[in-house]
């Protein structure tokens, strides 16, 4: 067995919270198995490869009248070798116990797999188990009651929610204004009524017991400190109707987020925002967002993080080429961490590279070793073991180069696995292993 082998094998004994879910625990597992097959990342891929979007897309519509499981058949030797589907084929392996390429004489199999597996009422339970998950915050928060002694899914929540979606820059700040302004209830003119609005979008949920304020924010901000008046004049140029110029768009932008980030210092512990992955254009109407994100955004961050010192700051980077400004900002500011990574940095490729750099220059109770952005257990438990592979091999090359050793190691994944997401999110909790 290789090092590299051997620490994997060891890393499914660590302990594991997730603090990036979207989890329904009224409903853990997936709904069906277009939910494991069809998942966005995976669509995404598959579209490239040929699939008509219209067989996947509307996904309601097109469950109706079958999903294309022949079509994912067909391009799978195009698509096999990339990091879901290696997540895709974990999940059909381990927990369907599925082991063979999906062809038209194999999916029979596969349904009836996962029927079998879906009759288990405690498959929720023992999926969490198996990844040695802990705890989960999920966003979802439209969910029964808890009935007396009904497990509570080992969930807890975070508010995910912003009044402007943070994926439309083709979108002019004059329609983002005409959203602000249905919120408010009046026109939003001034730096005050911008709070005053992005406040009043969140004015009704119930924060007791909310872990985080979550949110995917635009990429285009620029957070060099500037007054109220000169947010106004933007405010009122955009108002009129003609197209703001970037400088301009940048400094607006970065006052919204600042409204946000007031409205989690008020209510909550962790603003955990996601940021670097934008849809760039309308059409195509189910477009594939790419890493995208102004050069300001990462580099000027510090402004931001300075002006709100009593709240936390968890980083979702979907940008890749700002990861070593994040790892010199996290040393340089108290209320900063690293989370693991979002969307298009979420490749083993990519990720392996990072999390050296991470080791090498972010103290450790700053780095949060996995969150899963997982709609059902069956994701949770795949996208974890990728990134513990990836750890696997990152720590193994650390190891062999003599920059600690395998108990270190270990230790090391133990703290970013569970020792940080619990001080961050989980501090008044006694967590069982």
């Amino acid at each position: 067995m290789t090092l590299q082998d051997a620490l994997h094998q060891a890393l499914w004994d660590t302990p594991v919270l997730d603090p990036h879910t979207h989890v329904n625990r009224d409903r853990m597992t997936a709904a069906g198995l277009h939910q494991i097959v069809f998942y966005h990342m995976q669509m995404y891929m598959m579209r490239g490869a040929g699939v008509d979007e219209l067989a996947m897309w509307p996904e309601q519509e097109c469950i109706d009248r079958g999903l294309p499981f022949e079509q994912w058949a067909r391009v799978w030797r195009l698509v096999r070798r990339s990091g879901f589907a290696w997540i895709l084929q974990t999940i059909l392996r381990d927990l369907y116990g599925f082991d063979e390429p999906p062809t038209a004489e194999s999916l029979p199999r596969l349904h009836e797999a996962f029927k079998r597996a879906s009759d288990d009422p405690g498959r929720a339970r023992r999926v969490l188990e198996r990844a040695r998950v802990v705890r989960l915050c999920s966003s979802k928060l439209d969910v029964a009651p808890l009935e007396p002694g009904q497990w509570d899914g080992d969930i807890r929540f975070t508010i995910e929610d912003m009044p402007l979606a943070g994926k439309t820059d083709y979108t002019p700040w004059s329609a983002h204004l005409e959203t602000l302004d249905a919120t408010l209830g009046r026109d939003v003119t001034s730096a005050d009524d911008l709070r005053e609005a992005v406040a009043a979008y969140y004015a009704d949920y119930d924060w007791t017991g909310r872990n985080a304020l979550v949110a995917w924010v635009g990429a285009e901000a620029d957070f060099t400190p500037v007054g109220d008046a000169e947010i106004n004049r933007i405010i009122a140029a955009a108002r009129s109707g003609g197209a703001l110029p970037l400088a301009q768009r940048r400094l607006l932008e970065a006052a919204y987020i600042r409204a946000i980030a007031a409205v989690a210092r008020d209510n909550t512990r962790v603003f955990q925002f996601c940021y670097g992955t934008q849809y760039v254009t309308p059409e195509p109407q189910w477009a594939h967002p790419i890493q995208k994100a102004a050069g300001t955004f990462a580099a000027t961050a510090g402004y931001l993080f300075g002006e709100f010192p009593e709240l936390h700051f968890n980083v979702l980077n979907g940008y890749e080429p700002d990861e070593p400004i994040w790892c010199s900002l996290v040393p340089a500011y108290a209320n900063v961490s690293l989370s693991n990574f979002w969307w298009q940095t979420f490749y083993p490729s990519v990720m392996r590279r990072a999390v050296q750099r991470r080791l090498d220059v972010v103290p450790l109770n700053k780095l949060v070793g996995f969150f899963s952005d997982g709609w059902c257990v069956e994701y949770v438990y795949g996208r974890l073991a990728m990134v513990r592979r990836v750890w696997a091999d990152a720590l193994a090359e650390r190891i062999e180069r003599g920059l600690m050793t395998r108990d270190e190691a270990l230790t090391t994944a133990r703290q970013v696995f569970f020792e940080t997401p619990r001080e961050l999110f989980f501090p008044d909790e006694p967590l069982e292993e």
